[in-house]
C-alpha cells in the first residue's frame, strides 16, 4: 500500500455548477431508519469508571425512578497521533474509493432548509497563520439551518476534553474528519482525552435523536515539522460506526483552475451565529488563492466568513450529485503583495495531503 504524495485524488473535472446543484429535485427516501440509529435515537449512553457507581430511587409516590449519575468526562480516547506525509502515503491503499455515501432510507436536498426563526446570514474572514478566525466580509451572508437530510446531517459540532469545541463532518462509516488544531493534543500528552462528535448538533442534542453521536476513539494527524495551516487536518476514528446509517461525504483534490469559480459551500458551528449552537451554511463559496506547504499540504485562500467554532469544517463541492470535501477550515492569512499592500484571507486546509489523510482513514479504519 502506497501512494504518491502529489497524487490528485478524485475528479479533475469541473464540480457542478451550484446553480445547476440547486436546481435539481431533491432525492426521496425509501425504507426504514436502521435498527442501530433507532437504538441511538431512542436511549442515551453515559460512560463511567469503575470506580463511580450510578444511584438509583424511586421518586416518592410517583410512577418514576431517579438516576443520579457521578459527573463523568466521557469515554477516553486510545492513540492520537501525528505522522509524517511520507507515513501517511505509505499507508494508503491506492484503490481505495473517494466518493460519498447516501443510505436509501436518508434522503438528498441540494440546499438545506432553514431554521425557523433564524438569524440572518452572518459572514467571516482571517488574517494571518493563526488558527482562529477574525474577520468579517460585507455582506454577511452565513445563514442558520435545520436538517438532518444527506448531506446536511453528516456534519456536526466537536466537544473535547480542552474545553473547545470545532466542527466536524463524516468521510466514512467510522470516519469523521476536522482540523488538526481542534484535537486537544496538550491533553493527549498527557494521556488523558476525549473528544464528542454529535452530528447534526441543534441547541444541545442531534437532531437524528438524543443519543446520536460518538466518542473519538483514535486520531491521526501530520507534523510537517512547522505550525502551517496547510497541514491543518485530523481523521478521527469514532466508536460508534455512525456513517452506516447517515452516509458520509466523499472528498476531492483541489485544481487552481478552479480559482475564482463559486463552486463552494461552507459549513460549521461558528460562535458568532447562534452561539455557535445551531449549524451554518454559506454557498457560493470560491477560491482566490492557493498557497502550498510542500509535500501536499495547500492553504487554499477563501473569502467566505468563517469564526471561532467553524474550524475543522467542511468546505466541498458537488461532482453530479455526489458532495465532496477539498478541505477544512484551518486559520486566516495575509499575504503581502510588494511593494506595500496586503490581502487578506481565510484559509482552508487541503491539497494532496488532505485527501491522503482521508484515504488513510478509508484504508486503515473502514
Amino acid at each position: 500500500m502506497a501512494v504518491e504524495l502529489l497524487r490528485f485524488s478524485g475528479e479533475q473535472s469541473s464540480p457542478t455548477g451550484l446553480e445547476r446543484v440547486y436546481a435539481q429535485d431533491p432525492v426521496l427516501a425509501r425504507g426504514e431508519p436502521p435498527e442501530e440509529l433507532v437504538h441511538l435515537r431512542d436511549n442515551r449512553e453515559i460512560f463511567l469508571s469503575r470506580e463511580l457507581q450510578p444511584r438509583t430511587e424511586r421518586v416518592e409516590k410517583e410512577d418514576i425512578w431517579r438516576v443520579t449519575l457521578p459527573v463523568a468526562p466521557g469515554l477516553p480516547g486510545q492513540t492520537a497521533v501525528r505522522e509524517s506525509p511520507a507515513d501517511i502515503a505509505a499507508a494508503v491503499d491506492p484503490d481505495v474509493g473517494f466518493a460519498g455515501y447516501r443510505p436509501d432510507w436518508m434522503p438528498l436536498l441540494p440546499a438545506p432548509r432553514p431554521a425557523a426563526g433564524a438569524e440572518q446570514p452572518v459572514l467571516r474572514r482571517f488574517n494571518g497563520k493563526a488558527t482562529r478566525p477574525l474577520y468579517v466580509f460585507p455582506p454577511e451572508n452565513r445563514a442558520v439551518f435545520q436538517d438532518t437530510a444527506w448531506p446536511w446531517g453528516v456534519v456536526g459540532k466537536v466537544f473535547t476534553s480542552a474545553g473547545w469545541y470545532g466542527t466536524g463532518a463524516l468521510i466514512g462509516p467510522r470516519l469523521m474528519v476536522t482540523a488538526a488544531h481542534v484535537v486537544p493534543w496538550n491533553n493527549v500528552a498527557a494521556g488523558n482525552w476525549w473528544m464528542r462528535f454529535v452530528p447534526a448538533y441543534f441547541n444541545g442534542t442531534s437532531l437524528h435523536g438524543a443519543g446520536v453521536e460518538s466518542y473519538v476513539s483514535d486520531v491521526r494527524g501530520y507534523n510537517p515539522g512547522t505550525a502551517v495551516t496547510g497541514y491543518d487536518y485530523a481523521v478521527c476514528r469514532l466508536y460508534n460506526p455512525l456513517g452506516n446509517s447517515l452516509g458520509w461525504f466523499g472528498y476531492n483534490g483541489y485544481s487552481e483552475s478552479w480559482n475564482n469559480q463559486a463552486h463552494w459551500t461552507l459549513l460549521g458551528y461558528p460562535g458568532a451565529v447562534a452561539g455557535g449552537e445551531r449549524p451554518s451554511w454559506q454557498g457560493s463559496c470560491s477560491i482566490f488563492d492557493v498557497d502550498g506547504d510542500s509535500n501536499g499540504g495547500s492553504e487554499l485562500e477563501t473569502r467566505a466568513d468563517v469564526t471561532g467554532g467553524n474550524s475543522g469544517g467542511p468546505l466541498f463541492g458537488w461532482w453530479n450529485g455526489d458532495p465532496r470535501v477539498i478541505g477544512v477550515v484551518s486559520g486566516e492569512e495575509t499575504d503581502w503583495i510588494f511593494p506595500a499592500s496586503s490581502e487578506a484571507g481565510n484559509v482552508v486546509a487541503g491539497g494532496s495531503g488532505f485527501t491522503n489523510l482521508c484515504a488513510w482513514g478509508r484504508t486503515n479504519w473502514p
